[in-house]
């Protein structure tokens, strides 16, 4: 979608309040009170709505009745540059859509508008603003939100902890302009150094992928609180793929692809909001802490570890150089336990923090301690280095002056350990920016391959296969069987919908002694056998694609064989991101856990998966997955093949 000007939007000099302006409480009111305590300083008109507009305005903001709505638009349109709908009941009730057709964009409809605070803009009737007119701005962090009243409630949320959101944005139901698409437009237009979204879906995954390309151009990180995330996402039965790339997975691995940070609860939004405002981005993941208290500072490391920062225990020279500032009974390993004794020494804390910083041992550091101590510890928006003091017996409200005095201090051990962690750049590689790949191929397959049919495509697409033949006798079984080489691998040539392992139709360690019995007995199932040499794999992988309605082309793969769904080791994500990028993910995520043994493993387990999504992609097939790959003798081999309508 082609990204707006918003700079009307935001920055308007002129703006028009048409309807609700009659009673006190109406939405129209409410939004004249607020742009009047805020001290807007552009034009303000407030027409009737039957009257329409006699100039140009840059906003005019609609508080009519729905019935009424279309009406006042059309008397508009084209008269303001945007229109910003608050009534509801259009086409989310099953009503008629609201259009314009003479250059005015909608924003909404059933939106409570938005705020900017550098231009004074309060375009909102919403009475979570009542709070905020003195639009006190400056943390750089803009929101967007498809839930009006929910963001409204994350900004004065934020507010609380002294951290003042410069914008805001409700989308509403988004007749013409979408959640993605304003955030794309608020990247150009307001230049925010943090951007924070609440979706409460995906409703256009290759517009987000142009916004996190966007952001990631412009280095804007990017926090997103997303609802409706799903375990459910499968595409075909008893689909290996399918069980582990799903809806969460993939949608984590977009994310994280462009170093984005996914988080889970408004609380989170906030504190990853702030953290990433104030400080911004780290080297690294390696954290330091500070504590008085060993208990603090046991409890700090569990916070951070279990967000996924490491804690490493400092050399023993730097331990040496924090003992010079430090009574004998201290602990310098990491936490630094500085003694109760010593952690209200500001100047001490000082020549400790200072050193902890300098050593180039640690990327972050927290400091356990008094509120007043955020200079000493370094804790200000100044640090080098991403630096909170955590106090452990205060409410937001008590520290908010330190925070919008640029002084990281939070209220409690949990705040300033997530604040921290959203400072910490991905652990997971990063894409550099890249169009998305939008896969638009609907065709399908006439009915599903069977299973050797399957394998034949897996194999003509560049995927190398254990060797194999089709039997449709007990005799032709054992001939195959000696010429292939005992012990072979007995499979029911049934179609890619059956599992075949499930269904009883494969047998395995098949020698000559048993291979008559074994075909008659498969042989009375179907008609067709495929019997395939049987490797001896020294470790069974995975890879498979499969086709979403929301991602198109989903790839996964990892560790294999007839659990893999438990074995929770896999890579799943939008084959949009591309081969070089799964490789990477493979690499770090799986095959760096034993180094220098498995180093080629993951560029040939990205290369047969992509094999797989253009087979997938030149087919049109829901579902295409290999489980096992074997590895044998150093290379990987297909044991098995879906290719699934």
């Amino acid at each position: 979608m082609t990204v707006p000007d918003l700079g009307p939007l935001l920055s308007p000099t002129s703006v028009a309040v048409i309807g609700g302006t009659s009673r006190e409480n109406g939405l129209g009111s409410r939004t004249l009170r607020h742009l009047a305590d805020a001290g807007y300083a552009g034009e303000i008109l407030t027409p009737e709505p039957r009257a329409g507009l006699d100039r140009d305005v840059d906003v005019a903001l609609l508080g009519v009745p729905a019935a009424a709505t279309q009406v006042v638009l059309d008397r508009i349109d084209g008269r303001a540059k945007y229109a910003i709908v608050f009534a509801s009941g259009f086409e989310e009730t099953g009503g008629t859509a609201l259009t314009t057709t003479k250059g005015t964009i909608l924003l909404g409809p059933n939106t409570v508008g938005l705020y900017h605070a550098p231009d004074r803009a309060l375009l909102t009737f919403a009475q979570a603003f009542d709070s905020l007119t003195e639009c006190r701005g400056g943390s750089g962090a803009f929101l967007v939100s498809q839930s009006g009243a929910f963001g409204a409630r994350v900004v004065t949320a934020a507010a609380r902890y002294g951290f003042h959101l410069d914008g805001f944005i409700g989308t509403g139901n988004e007749a013409q302009l979408d959640a993605c698409t304003l955030a794309r437009g608020v990247l150009a237009a307001a230049t925010p150094r943090v951007l924070l979204l609440y979706l409460e879906g995906i409703r256009d995954a290759a517009n987000l992928h142009a916004l996190l390309a966007d952001a990631q151009q412009r280095e804007v990180p990017v926090v997103c609180l997303l609802g409706g995330l799903s375990e459910a996402g499968s595409t075909a039965a008893a689909s290996h793929t399918a069980a582990v790339s799903t809806d969460t997975a993939v949608t984590r691995a977009l994310f994280e692809a462009y170093g984005a940070v996914l988080v889970g609860s408004d609380r989170e939004l906030v504190l990853a909001g702030l953290g990433l405002s104030l400080m911004g981005r780290g080297e690294g993941r390696r954290a330091g802490i500070v504590t008085g208290s060993g208990g603090a500072g046991v409890v700090a490391a569990d916070l951070l570890s279990n967000a996924g920062l490491y804690v490493p225990v400092l050399s023993s020279e730097l331990q040496q150089q924090l003992m010079a500032h430090l009574p004998p009974i201290a602990s310098p390993r990491n936490p630094v336990d500085v003694t109760a004794q010593t952690i209200g020494d500001d100047a001490t804390l000082e020549k400790v923090c200072t050193t902890l910083r300098d050593s180039g041992e640690i990327d972050l550091l927290v400091v356990i301690g008094r509120e007043t101590q955020a200079l000493a510890a370094g804790a200000t928006t100044t640090a080098h280095l991403p630096t909170v003091v955590a106090t452990l017996d205060r409410e937001p409200g008590t520290v908010r002056p330190r925070i919008e005095a640029g002084q990281v201090v939070l209220p409690d051990l949990d705040s300033a350990c997530r604040v921290l962690a959203a400072c910490a750049p991905s652990a997971h590689p990063s894409l550099a920016a890249v169009a998305p790949d939008a896969d638009t191929l609907d065709r399908l397959l006439a009915g599903d391959p069977t299973a050797s049919e399957s394998l034949t495509l897996v194999a003509d697409a560049g995927v190398e296969v254990a060797p194999w033949a089709a039997a449709a006798t007990v005799a032709e079984v054992v001939a195959r069987g000696e010429q292939l080489g005992w012990p072979v691998v007995l499979k029911s040539d049934v179609g890619a919908g059956v599992h075949k392992a499930r269904a009883g139709g494969v047998r395995l360690d098949v020698t000559a002694a048993t291979a008559a019995a074994t075909a008659d007995q498969l042989l009375a199932a179907g008609p067709t056998l495929i019997v395939a040499r049987q490797l001896r794999a020294s470790l069974e992988l995975f890879a498979g694609v499969r086709r979403d309605p929301q991602w198109g082309l989903v790839v996964s793969a990892g560790l294999g064989g007839a659990h893999v769904e438990l074995l929770d080791r896999t890579v799943a994500m939008p084959a949009a991101l591309g081969r070089d990028h799964f490789a990477a993910r493979l690499r770090a995520d799986l095959f760096a856990r034993v180094p220098d043994r498995y180093d080629d493993l993951a560029a040939g387990l990205a290369d047969a998966a992509f094999a797989l999504v253009t087979l997938a992609g030149r087919t049109g097939a829901a579902l295409v997955e290999c489980n096992p790959l074997g590895v044998v003798d150093g290379g990987i081999v297909a044991l098995d093949a879906r290719v699934v309508r």
